[in-house]
């Protein structure tokens, strides 16, 4: 099928009121419109429960995708007894603070179904309209490897695609990752009130992370179609913030 929109949801981190403000703009279609979640759902942000409970009830339905991120895949690995003090020491505390409203059996039987939905998670997606191919996934690739042969670490850990200098391929590339805060053309930092979606190399890659996590950072929303983009609205307690 052919769709209105291709969006494309950066990083939530955990800051799931602040998700809110921006999935209520985009007015989503399920039967017309896609929505790709570039991952890192938890850790950081203080509603990561509220947030794994929303991605789960809205796993496998139609026009939704959801990959996976490198913080989602160190809460897999905690939540299996590979490795916990990885996740911990990267936002996992928080996550662990948003799962004590519940009892511990409550919470054993909810991050397992949470875990199930980890590993049910694409590491990237493609869709071609029109003749043309958008790729997703929560980091970068290797340019001029093929999807399917890219490797994993790339796809959920790499910042080299998103700080070169350019990107000349013919797939139109969409990541999150890497908060476009602190990225600029110039070298400079942006300040999170001020963070956009990146649109570079006319249109061909696309950096959605505008720092949700950070004081009066925003979560983002790119149609991958018209480059057109939506951003969330600052929360009451962040107006204030110097």
């Amino acid at each position: 099928m052919a769709y209105r929109r291709i969006l494309a949801v950066g990083d939530i981190h955990g800051n799931y009121r602040k998700f809110l403000t921006l999935w209520r703009q985009l007015a989503f279609d399920g039967a017309r419109d896609l929505a790709v979640f570039l991952g890192d759902y938890t850790d950081r942000g203080p509603e990561s429960r509220e947030v794994m409970a929303w991605v789960m009830e809205h796993f496998g339905k139609p026009g939704f995708v959801f990959l996976r991120g490198n913080h989602d895949e160190m809460m897999l690995a905690a939540c299996l007894g590979i490795e916990r003090n990885l996740w911990l020491q990267n936002g996992g505390r928080t996550t662990v603070e948003s799962l004590r409203a519940l009892e511990k059996s409550e919470a054993d039987a909810f991050l397992a179904h949470w875990a199930k939905t980890i590993r049910d998670m694409k590491l990237s997606y493609e869709v071609v309209q029109d003749g043309q191919a958008y790729w997703f996934m929560h980091a970068g690739i290797e340019p001029g490897v093929p999807l399917a042969k890219q490797e994993e670490e790339t796809l959920l850990w790499t910042r080299d695609f998103a700080m070169a200098d350019t990107y000349d391929g013919t797939p139109v590339v969409t990541v999150g990752h890497t908060p476009v805060p602190y990225l600029s053309i110039d070298g400079s930092v942006i300040p999170p009130i001020a963070a956009h979606p990146l649109i570079l190399d006319d249109g061909r890659r696309i950096l959605a992370d505008t720092g949700g996590f950070l004081p009066k950072g925003r979560i983002s929303a790119v149609d991958v179609l018209t480059k057109g983009y939506w951003r969330s609205k600052l929360l009451p307690e962040e107006r204030g913030l110097a």
